[in-house]
């Protein structure tokens, strides 16, 4: 398996995509438990857009519900390229990292926040080759999956910790040490370690974890948000401001006086923002409103 997957590294991008589209198409076509999943919060999302409860930052054009069965796939396919060949870091257009350094200069750390939406796995490596980065980590449950990840996944500058107690206290650690850490605040945290908050207008257990790291630290937080293009990958990284149009200071600045609820929903909202820039790369399969 794993010298398939060194091999996969260097077929062309365009072969490796084709191939991820036709793979999500059939896990979708075979799998009713992953279909069920996929169409509950695609139509609830759409449903929330449509309804102009979003407010801003609605899809630019009706998004493709094909298009996004099939991208839940790509996800996959690429993986061999991002994980097997350093090149694509290197390669991965970019935009925002002087803030980034700016806020890291402050002493105070930096919590950037990334959604399952595009090619996330490669923006932790992109982000390394700039200043080191900190992130969860979580064993995959199938043993096959965690060989691979085992054998692939690591990346220099990148420090993965484990999601437990212990892993929460190295990035506090690291945040007070002036370093940068990464979390995906879309996914499902463990029971007693989130709140209920809307995300796409239904209510879903959240993570607090973002939020309390934030104001036990002070640390500056930004949205990093890494998505295919025809050609190869972009990433784009900005501070959250305390309002989505850049009026107001960034929201670390008003985080200790926030409450928790409030910081939530403010958080849920950047992701959705962020979700209708591209909403075909998402991962709509993941059970984002599964109940614990």
């Amino acid at each position: 398996m794993q010298t398939l997957f060194k091999l996969a590294a260097f077929a062309p991008l365009q072969l490796l995509r084709a191939a991820g589209l036709l793979l999500g198409l059939g896990v979708w076509l075979v799998s009713a438990r992953y279909r069920q999943a996929f169409n509950t919060q695609w139509h609830q999302a759409i449903s929330y857009w449509a309804s102009g409860r979003a407010g801003r930052a609605l899809p630019a054009r009706a998004p493709r519900k094909i298009a996004a069965i099939g991208q839940a796939g790509v996800l996959l396919s690429e993986l061999p390229k991002i994980w097997c060949r350093p090149e694509t870091a290197r390669a991965m257009q970019s935009t925002g990292f002087a803030e980034m350094h700016a806020a890291l200069g402050r002493g105070k750390g930096l919590i950037i926040l990334t959604p399952h939406l595009g090619a996330f796995e490669l923006a932790a490596r992109r982000i390394a080759r700039e200043f080191p980065l900190t992130v969860l980590y979580r064993p995959a449950r199938k043993p096959w999956v965690e060989a691979l990840l085992q054998a692939f996944r690591s990346a220099e500058g990148v420090r993965a910790v484990p999601a437990n107690a212990q892993g929460v206290r190295q990035l506090l650690r690291a945040l007070r040490q002036g370093e940068a850490i990464g979390l995906l605040p879309d996914q499902v945290p463990s029971q007693g370690e989130g709140l209920v908050s809307d995300f796409f207008g239904r209510p879903a257990y959240t993570m607090t974890l973002p939020i309390r790291l934030a104001q036990a630290s002070g640390a500056a937080v930004a949205w990093a948000t890494a998505l295919r293009t025809p050609g190869g990958w972009s990433l784009s990284l900005e501070l959250w401001k305390a309002n989505e149009d850049g009026e107001e200071a960034e929201v670390s600045a008003r985080l200790a006086e926030m409450p928790l609820e409030e910081a939530l929903a403010r958080m849920n909202q950047g992701l959705e923002d962020r979700i209708a820039r591209a909403p075909e790369q998402y991962l709509w399969a993941y059970n984002r409103y599964k109940r614990l």
